[in-house]
């Protein structure tokens, strides 16, 4: 079973048991966190600040549309890279220039709102292809 399918089940498990939407989202927050970026750049990424990111962090509230769009984006990449790499290895990933990616770092082209370039490039990993 990948991450991705263990959080789903996870996500199946909390909405039987009745817990809010704001504690799915405190988990994906922390899932993202301790796999791969701060919680700068996780609101960077996400078009928010580090106040919203730690509010959801701590269940005191959940992301708008679009923001939870992104939120979840990233929280589907980063659990692709998990199924390929170490926590560490998800980490430098993001961090380091890519030449599949013209030389670019991932973590920069997230911010940039790319996520279809990356999440190619996490596809191709996954399939060998890289």
């Amino acid at each position: 079973m990948t991450r991705t399918d263990a959080f789903a089940d996870a996500l199946a498990t909390d909405a039987g048991a009745g817990t809010g939407d704001s504690g799915v989202y405190a988990r994906i927050v922390h899932d993202i966190r301790d796999s791969a970026m701060t919680v700068q750049e996780l609101a960077d990424i996400t078009g928010t600040n580090r106040r919203q990111v730690t509010n959801w962090a701590n269940g005191a509230s959940k992301p708008g549309p679009s923001t939870r769009d992104r939120l979840l984006e990233v929280h589907y990449l980063v659990g692709m890279l998990r199924d390929v790499y170490t926590r560490e290895g998800a980490e430098i990933w993001l961090h380091g220039r890519k030449r599949s990616l013209d030389g670019q770092r991932p973590i920069d082209l997230l911010r940039a709102g790319d996520f279809a370039t990356v999440l190619q490039a996490v596809e191709r990993l996954r399939t060998g292809a890289m």
